[in-house]
């Protein structure tokens, strides 16, 4: 929380300096899903198949393009959740999400073809999935294809991986404390588009392979596809509405031990996310 802060306060005083920064609340609702769940027993209470946990979020977002066309975002999100599935029986139902994704011009080949470079820091914290802390930091390069409405993007970063799951439910199928967490020097392959369809109207989908840099074995794959609708005027100015549907497949084979259950009984998480955001 305190790097949002940090973050928002430079960006606040980049701002001053060149252009006005963008301020938004998010304020919505969503569905926490779990599918595959196969628990072989362990523990008792939980239902193999699929969990849904609905709840309400909401958010703060910061935008900011300085005059050589740096473009700064930031986003802190805190949901709510009605947790009836109890994956994590010691589970309070509130989690968080931050993200601060920095990207600016490298080298321009013309009007359409440009090399970029980014840095991407995200950290979530006590999902329901019984994600206690994710951190990821990573910065990289990239190439983009864009044409009028059209955008096309191949994106390389090195960086830290961290994850910890939640020791609850893992110690009732034999595990230690001691075995919930792992860091690993990481690279990020990414592949992202978008499409505009009006001026107001526009669908971004992106796909994101991590893999430990040491023997390159998988860690996580990333899917977000978000449809935006931006001045929906209809129901107050510049208000904008969202529809995200993120779904992340976890590769936990380097916690599992031999002869016991795997870590967790399920190794996925989706987040389906309906929101509006309002200047401020």
């Amino acid at each position: 929380m305190k790097l949002v802060k940090y973050f928002l306060a430079g960006s606040l005083f980049i701002g001053s300096s060149l252009s006005a920064v963008t301020y938004e609340a998010s304020v919505g609702a969503h569905d926490f899903i779990v599918s595959d769940i196969k628990t072989d027993g362990v523990p008792a209470h939980i239902k193999d198949g699929t969990s849904h946990t609905l709840g309400l979020n909401a958010g703060i977002l910061v935008k900011h393009t300085t005059s050589n066309n740096i473009h700064i975002f930031g986003k802190a999100e805190v949901f709510l959740d009605n947790d009836q599935d109890e994956l994590d029986d010691d589970h309070l139902p509130i989690w968080f999400n931050y993200i601060i994704d920095i990207d600016g011009p490298l080298y321009s080949f013309n009007e359409n073809n440009n090399l970029l470079w980014y840095i991407y820091l995200d950290n979530k914290q006590n999902t329901v999935s019984c994600i206690e802390r994710e951190i990821r930091q990573h910065v990289g390069l990239g190439y983009s294809y864009t044409n009028g409405g059209f955008m096309l993007a191949l994106n390389a970063y090195a960086g830290f991986y961290y994850i910890e799951i939640d020791d609850d439910t893992p110690e009732e199928r034999g595990y230690s404390r001691e075995d919930t967490d792992n860091g690993e020097a990481s690279h990020v392959l990414e592949l992202e588009t978008s499409y505009n369809f009006t001026q107001n109207l526009s669908i971004y989908a992106d796909v994101k392979r991590y893999n430990m840099n040491m023997g390159g074995e998988n860690l996580e794959d990333d899917f977000l596809v978000q449809i935006n609708y931006e001045n929906a005027n209809f129901l107050n100015e510049n208000v904008g509405l969202h529809l995200k549907a993120q779904y992340t497949k976890y590769n936990f084979d380097h916690f599992n031990k031999e002869g016991l259950l795997p870590i967790l009984p399920w190794d996925n998480e989706a987040l389906v996310q309906f929101y509006a955001t309002i200047p401020f």
